[in-house]
């Protein structure tokens, strides 16, 4: 009814709210409210409210009116509904999970939560003790159906340029504003057949990408470049007058670029132009340039006003040892403020290699029983101003970025390793955490412990002076938790074996080895209580291996290759950093609303999450409940107790890594609360407080918690508006994003490195996927999925391929020539299968499998 009646309550909806809200009687009446083309003013729509089931008038006054085909779409699948009150199925977060200790009551006790808050349940309430009043997700709806988007398979035919980042292009400029994007590529040429045959095909690395057309006389070009490096080099000669010839265009490395929209609908491949070389395969200096490149994260040298604008900022608190080292300390007045924890007896504990220590922890036992937890951040926010030179350049970056070999710092080294670094016997600024919790784990407690009043007492933020006291690595800390040091009850720790407790890594400033034993042993108590709860109440874990790699001392070349080990020390710090976290995350909601930064992640793809539980079911008989995190690890924790086979619980897992999506930053303004939930912590929301020395975000939720300290004006006149929260958010999931490819790609080009001159002959693979042309296995000694393409092996086996539904086709493969072995060899999932693991002949370099045989132990 658009006849221009007035909406009550002045509150104006869109249709695509009301249609999650309400049950429409009369469709054939929307419909003519959807064919107005131009509404009069203040039009308003009759419908009858399902929750109430009262006739009201609702004001529709800029309306998107939606057409028949459109509406019927949106009504039936539609899984978008964004409204305040009844969105308990998209509430994708909805998970708690049982372990071994689980009864059959979690489920009655579930679904009676559901539709309900997250505070109603007790859980979550000893665990986190949720402020925030969001809406639990109703569990009797499968996380399955729950995509906030559909999902195609297909071919690709058209590829679609990006939006252009704010935060890359000056915005008074217009020398971009009809400037198509581009994408660098990075790859190798190769010959065309043909009357092309003087063409040259550009293969990229990234096998996603479709082959290109390179510009006409490339091919000449390079030829001529390749006599004028000859005519250039002549007089160097191996001593015999041999003048060395050029390295053929097949071995090197060339970056190009793809300018979207050029690709025509009459060329079979997309064209590239500016086409230049970086250097060699299998070289690791070029390899490294070109991924880089590849992933837009070659950032460069600082430049100087930034070097300058660093040199400034920490000039006040310089310092020089008696070695001669520069050093760094605050000054009165930097300290000035700030709650002295310089007595405490705080400790960091890293990697045995980093440099930049961001956070350090220190516990205290409490006359009632309960510990308060202490997590020091460093105070990087200080010394970068918004807007300023060094700002804009670590927004630029968005990220560290750690390859095998090297560190891509997103802030200059006096910052992030000399005045910021958290190192020991010297005094920093930071940005404090601290709360109270019980040796059980849990958060709330006692007849104070009430829903939505926050203690001051119990919780406490703001900025701080530390002086930490011990460098503790991982191996040192679980040297101390299994009670290899430091013993209790025994002397004073201090004639100690050096290897399992280096003198470098124990305590200064009158702090006792005993006592730092007695507080990694504590905080550990109380880490592990807490883990278990999580595990056993909703969190997920699927933890990938990670490959380490010691290198020769020329950088290059590596000496040896090993699975990272994951020890409970490492598990420690990570359950403190997930705590404050996620209480600066609820201070932010509190105090700053929409502002606030948080990270979110989402369910994972339905496609490729039933493919696994269908797979899982086929070929092991496994039952995987996907509807949610709770149920997922349930169920792996089921498998872990049923399953003889602990490879097969590898295997899945693996498996179950593919269809997870990544986390990302968003504005808490930009969605519903229901979306702010965290898929696999199982928490309403959560964000990232703990390196700002490697993150941006981080400063920026630094900032905010800083102005919410500073009171109601501060949060309003925030230097950073909701707008520029969310353009920043999508940019540093982009570098994010591009920072964990980079990495991935580091680890595979110093793999494939390592076996050029260590292969592994014979190594068991696990089968996960079974196409027409290629097979994917799992190498659990090298945490490593890759395909197997039986292109490579047409000179050995006959393939005979069966395909079945829900992802079980089978493979047979019949040798060509008798040696003696099976007669065939069965290719089906879960399968087990002998490989050899070498480096890939031609480039780009990669890991390259062959076909050994069937699995028959180790020998």
């Amino acid at each position: 009814n658009c006849e221009g009646k007035e909406g009550k309550g002045g509150k104006k909806l869109m249709l695509n709210d009301l249609m999650g809200r309400l049950d429409i009687k009369d469709k054939k009446e929307v419909k003519e409210v959807k064919e107005v083309k131009q509404p009069v003013k203040q039009p308003v729509a009759i419908v009858e409210d399902a929750s109430s089931n009262e006739i009201r008038e609702v004001d529709t006054a800029g309306d998107q009116y939606l057409t028949d085909v459109q509406y019927d779409d949106y009504i039936i699948p539609n899984v978008h509904q964004q409204h305040d009150e009844v969105d308990e199925d998209n509430d994708d977060d909805n998970n708690t999970s049982n372990n071994d200790d689980a009864n059959e009551d979690d489920e009655s006790i579930e679904s009676n939560l559901e539709g309900k808050m997250w505070q109603d349940d007790q859980v979550q309430k000893s665990l986190w003790d949720p402020l925030v009043n969001i809406r639990r997700p109703n569990t009797s709806t499968k996380l399955n159906s729950l995509q906030a988007e559909p999902q195609y398979i297909g071919t690709v035919v058209l590829v679609v340029p990006p939006k252009l980042s704010p935060s890359e292009i000056n915005p008074s400029s217009k020398r971009h504003a009809n400037a198509a994007p581009r994408k660098t590529i990075v790859g190798t040429l190769k010959d065309m057949d043909g009357a092309n045959n003087q063409r040259l095909i550009f293969t990229p690395t990234n096998r996603c990408l479709p082959q290109f057309m390179t510009p006409p006389g490339t091919k000449a070009k390079l030829a001529q470049d390749r006599s004028t490096n000859n005519n250039s080099d002549n007089s160097k000669s191996d001593g015999k007058n041999n003048t060395k010839s050029p390295p053929t265009p097949n071995i090197n490395l060339y970056s190009a670029e793809y300018i979207y929209g050029t690709w025509s609908s009459t060329e079979k491949w997309p064209p590239c132009s500016n086409l230049q070389q970086i250097g060699q395969s299998g070289n690791v200096e070029d390899e490294t340039q070109a991924l880089l490149l590849e992933y837009e994260v070659d950032h460069g040298p600082f430049p100087t006003t930034v070097l300058q604008d660093v040199t400034d900022v920490v000039e006040s608190g310089r310092t020089q040892a008696s070695n001669g080292e520069m050093g760094w300390s605050p000054t009165p007045d930097m300290i000035k403020g700030r709650r002295d924890y310089r007595k405490e007896r705080i400790f960091t504990i890293d990697p045995t290699t980093a440099k930049d220590l961001d956070d350090a922890l220190h516990v205290k036992e409490l006359d009632d029983g309960r510990v308060e937890m202490g997590v020091h951040i460093a105070d990087v926010s200080y010394f970068i101003k918004p807007g300023g030179s060094i700002d804009e350049e670590a927004r630029r970056r968005g990220t560290t970025v750690y390859l095998v070999d090297r560190v891509i710092p997103m802030l200059p080294r006096p910052l992030c390793e000399i005045a910021c670094s958290l190192n020991e016997n010297v005094e920093r600024l930071a940005f404090s955490c601290v709360w109270v919790m019980n040796r059980d784990g849990t958060l709330a407690g006692g007849d104070g412990n009430k829903i939505g009043l926050e203690k001051p007492k119990d919780i406490w933020y703001g900025r701080s002076v530390i002086k930490s006291c011990a460098r503790l690595d991982y191996a040192t800390a679980q040297n101390i938790i299994d009670q290899k040091v430091a013993k209790d009850g025994a002397g004073t720790g201090e004639e100690e074996d050096e290897a399992l407790w280096p003198v470098a890594r124990r305590p200064t400033g009158g702090h006792t080895m005993k006592e730092v034993a007695k507080d990694v042993r504590l905080m550990h108590l109380v880490a592990m209580a807490r883990r278990k709860l999580r595990f056993a109440h909703g969190a997920l874990s699927l933890n990938g291996i990670k490959l380490s790699f010691q290198l020769e001392d020329d950088r290059e070349t590596p000496s040896l290759c090993a699975p990272y080990p994951m020890r409970e020390s490492n598990w420690l710090i990570e359950e403190y950093m997930l705590m404050a976290n996620y209480l600066v995350a609820q201070r932010m909601i509190t105090h700053a609303g929409g502002l606030a930064l948080l990270r979110m992640h989402p369910p994972p793809a339905k496609m490729g999450l039933d493919k696994v539980v269908d797979i899982a079911k086929a070929s092991a008989g496994f039952d995987i409940d996907g509807t949610t995190s709770e149920s997922l690890q349930s169920s792996l924790s089921k498998l872990g107790r049923e399953c003889t086979d602990t490879l097969v619980l590898q295997c899945i897992t693996a498996m179950l890594m593919s269809p997870m999506k990544s986390a990302l930053y968003i504005a808490a303004g930009s969605c519903k609360p229901e979306g702010w939930c965290h898929f696999a912590l199982h928490i309403p929301y959560y964000t990232h407080f703990t390196s700002p020395i490697r993150r941006y975000p981080d400063m920026i939720v630094h900032r905010l918690l800083q102005a919410t300290l500073d009171g109601e004006d501060a949060v309003e006149k925030f230097v950073h508006p909701e707008s520029e929260i969310r353009e920043i958010s999508t940019h540093c999931n982009t570098k994010k994003d591009a920072s964990r490819l980079a990495q991935e790609r580091s680890d595979r080009i110093f793999l494939s490195i390592f076996l050029k001159t260590n292969p592994i002959p014979s190594a068991l693979a696990v089968v996960t996927s079974v196409g027409r042309t290629t097979f994917t296995v799992f190498i659990p000694s090298l945490g490593l999925n890759t395909k197997i393409f039986m292109d490579d092996h047409k000179d050995k086996y006959n393939v005979t391929v069966n395909e079945k539904p829900h992802g079980c086709s089978t493979m047979i493969l019949y040798p060509k020539v008798d040696v003696g072995g099976p007669s065939r060899l069965d290719i089906k999932i879960m399968e087990k299968i002998a490989v050899a693991c070498i480096c890939k002949a031609a480039p780009p370099i990669d890991v390259a499998l062959r076909i050994v045989g069937p699995w028959i132990g180790e020998t």
